[in-house]
């Protein structure tokens, strides 16, 4: 309100909700998570910038201390492989109960879709915490 004639303000237009520079719908950089706002772009390069998005702050610390090494998300990394080799025990427990003697064109969508969800599933909390474990240097 303008107190100088008590005249009401005209409303402010409401913020985009699909501006850029928002991670809404994106995954995170890590752990494949949905991204809840912390970000990352590397400050060196001129604009327009890559911009990378976590869930989590040990992600974005993950990550950062990577950039900082000059290590890309390129490829697999020691870490990665931990998160695979970890996921594989829960894979194949999921497989004990399908039947290890179904050929992949034999199973059903919703066996394909409790293999895929395990392995998504198993993959970004395997990541997540191996992010949170990590000892970053400040």
């Amino acid at each position: 309100m303008n107190h100088v004639a008590q005249i009401v303000s005209p409303p402010e237009p409401a913020a985009d909700p699909a501006r850029h520079g928002h991670p809404r719908f994106q995954p995170c950089t890590v752990c494949l998570r949905p991204a809840q706002g912390f970000g990352f772009f590397n400050p060196t390069k001129p604009r327009p910038r890559d911009h990378r998005w976590f869930c989590s702050m040990p992600c974005q610390a993950w990550f950062a201390a990577r950039h900082r090494k000059g290590l890309t998300m390129q490829g697999t990394t020691e870490e990665e492989r931990l998160a695979i080799a970890l996921v594989m025990k829960r894979l194949g427990q999921t497989m004990d109960q399908i039947g290890w003697d179904k050929r992949l064109r034999d199973l059903t969508a919703t066996d394909v879709t409790a293999l895929i969800e395990e392995v998504l599933e198993g993959y970004g909390a395997e990541m997540s915490r191996i992010a949170a474990t990590a000892e970053v240097p400040f």
